[in-house]
């Protein structure tokens, strides 16, 4: 069977995109261990001391521990694990990893000239793909679909509802999931959004026609089978599964790095008309801020207010 995470970045700030990430990995069951006691040793958790493990975890206890460098070592080790060659470059990135390569966001020139910023150079173990083999687990796929301010604006005024807009996001990522592995049983494990306990309406209207039922769970967890093209799709929204599943938290450290590189990249295009402008990571006071202390920019750039700051 097919074990899918999915997690976000970036819901919370006003700068800077929102980013969905899937990491997908194949199982010999779903009933044995999971995935974390598979790959005990390989990758751990962000403060494990197991020599030679990789930290894979809740991307924000891993971006506390160990950085853009920490996400990037556990991203890049996934990759490899996959049996590809690491990608160079956001642009790189996107073109392979991504939903959509990087000419997409050509529109704002602050996330211009993507090959410019380079992702961290990082050590990795060795015959990363052969160890998990042997272990029954196969790395399949890392995709990431990132959204603009812009993009983000146009949602939510269609919409009138941010979470809806989020979990529409979530699930467009999904389905594309799902279109790789046809006729194969899919588990799929969610953060849950906000606090939300129940997303059948939502389901149902991503997947109409298809056979839905809520299962008992254990509290914190919604469960829901979905009979999808003649397989069985298990979808699991568990409050703090980034920090539980580790498909789940290798999804938003994917997420989360991305969303890291684009904030490198609108850092350094402001900076380059304002070079004593202190950086941002675009969350809301701190926005606020960078936004003042740009007033110069914004004008003499003539930017629109809408392609750069989140309505919501």
């Amino acid at each position: 069977m097919i074990h899918v995470g999915v997690d976000e970045a970036g819901y919370g700030p006003m700068l800077g995109p929102l980013v969905v990430g899937a990491a997908s990995f194949r199982l010999p069951d779903g009933d044995g261990p999971s995935l974390r006691e598979r790959t005990a040793g390989i990758w751990c958790r962000a403060g494990g001391k197991a020599r030679g493990a990789v930290p894979v975890d809740d991307s924000k206890e891993v971006h506390r521990r160990h950085g853009v460098e920490g996400l990037a070592r556990g991203v890049l080790s996934a990759v490899a694990a996959a049996g590809k060659p690491p990608p160079t470059d956001l642009a790189d990135w996107l073109r392979r990893f991504g939903d959509r390569g990087p000419d997409a966001f050509a529109g704002d020139p602050w996330f211009e000239r993507p090959e410019s910023e380079p992702l961290p150079e990082c050590r990795l173990p060795k015959n990363l793909r052969e160890r998990l083999l042997l272990r029954g687990v196969e790395a399949v796929s890392i995709v990431v679909s990132p959204a603009t301010p812009a993009e983000l604006n146009a949602a939510w005024d269609s919409t009138d509802n941010k979470g809806r807009v989020l979990f529409l996001a979530t699930m467009t990522l999904l389905v594309r999931v799902l279109g790789e592995h046809p006729g194969e049983d899919v588990h799929v494990t969610l953060d849950r959004e906000g606090g939300r306990l129940d997303y059948e309406g939502y389901l149902a209207d991503v997947f109409p026609w298809h056979p839905l039922r809520r299962e008992p769970s254990a509290r914190g967890t919604t469960r829901y089978v979905l009979e999808h093209d003649g397989r069985r799709v298990v979808l699991t929204f568990a409050t703090g599964a980034d920090r539980h599943d580790l498909a789940c938290g290798l999804a938003s450290m994917a997420a989360k790095l991305t969303r890291e590189l684009f904030m490198a990249r609108l850092n350094a295009w402001f900076r380059a008309r304002k070079p004593d402008l202190e950086s941002t990571a675009g969350y809301f006071e701190d926005g606020r801020r960078f936004l003042r202390d740009a007033g110069a920019v914004l004008e003499s750039e003539r930017v629109d207010m809408r392609r750069l700051v989140r309505s919501r």
